[in-house]
């Protein structure tokens, strides 16, 4: 009768999934032991799971896809092959698939398109003055750059929004919701280092600390099929600043939320501190010239 039992005992696994934007995520939680002793192979059109014993699969709702499950092991046949990115999660402990169409990366693969739309960021702003030397404040470094660049973009025939044109203070939830609305080809966030050196940012994902589908799927999903676009602006602009300011570049890779949320190619640059340069009308213009020219290279 004890064997019997036994024999019978199944693990629960909950089954959830969501779709949005040419993406679908699949999630399965257990037990954390349960889910740690999992295996997992993936091909393109095939996912196999083999659990570490017998299981009952419950689905939230009807499912997209095919899944056939047979003792310890679940085999999901996907209807096109695509991109599957695994992670193992806790809290509460989870396997999650990512499954993005092979299209996406054929996309990536293929020659840029040209840059028409610009969002250029001015950090800060308002009370929010950023880095300040002695009468001199990062909110208006940033501001006036963002002009300059604008006015030079504009010329060049292209569409330019700034997510703000006067000293005014703007939240980054509100930056994020400005930036989406317009639908940039590039986004561009202006900022002062606390340094002497340039430092450029694009962006990371670091796939934990969340545990709501709908959370990974809103925001930061924006820019994860940009992430190859936005290093390769980030790069683009550093070689441009290098030439012109014959100095070293600092590439920085950070999960900054007004990259992550950003659906479009981003870089976030801090200019050397207002301590260590002076900020008049040539070193704007260097300034400036570089930037463009690293976008232009960029669109090459």
């Amino acid at each position: 009768m004890v064997v019997s039992l036994s024999a019978q005992k199944k693990t629960e696994v909950l089954l959830k999934f969501s779709k949005q934007e040419g993406l679908m995520r699949i999630v399965f939680e257990a037990e954390e032991s349960f889910i740690n002793k999992t295996k997992v192979t993936t091909s393109s059109s095939q996912i196999k799971i083999e659990f570490p014993e017998p299981f009952n699969l419950t689905a939230q709702k009807t499912l997209p896809f095919e899944g056939v499950p047979k003792d310890k092991l679940l085999v999901i046949n996907l209807k096109e092959k695509a991109e599957i990115k695994f992670f193992k999660l806790s809290s509460p402990a989870r396997l999650v698939f990512d499954i993005g169409k092979k299209e996406m990366q054929t996309e990536k693969q293929s020659a840029p398109s040209l840059s028409n739309v610009f969002v250029i960021d001015a950090g800060h702003g308002g009370y929010d003055f950023g880095i300040t030397s002695e009468d001199v404040s990062e909110k208006d470094i940033s501001l006036i750059l963002a002009k300059d660049l604008g006015k030079v973009l504009s010329k060049k025939g292209k569409k330019v929004f700034l997510t703000r044109n006067v000293d005014q203070y703007i939240s980054l939830a509100d930056r994020i919701k400005f930036v989406n609305q317009k639908s940039p080809d590039v986004f561009i966030s202006l900022h002062s280092s606390m340094s002497e050196n340039f430092i450029l940012y694009s962006t990371k994902f670091e796939e934990q600390g969340s545990n709501e589908i709908v959370d990974l799927y809103s925001l930061s999903s924006r820019q994860k099929k940009y992430i190859g676009k936005s290093k390769a602006l980030s790069d683009s602009i550093r070689k441009a600043i290098e030439d012109e300011f014959k100095a070293d570049v600092i590439r920085r890779e950070m999960p900054l939320p007004i990259l992550n949320s950003v659906g479009a190619p981003s870089v976030l640059i801090e200019l050397p501190s207002p301590r260590f340069v002076v900020y008049d009308q040539q070193m704007r213009a260097r300034l400036k010239n570089s930037i463009i020219s690293g976008v232009a290279l960029f669109e090459q």
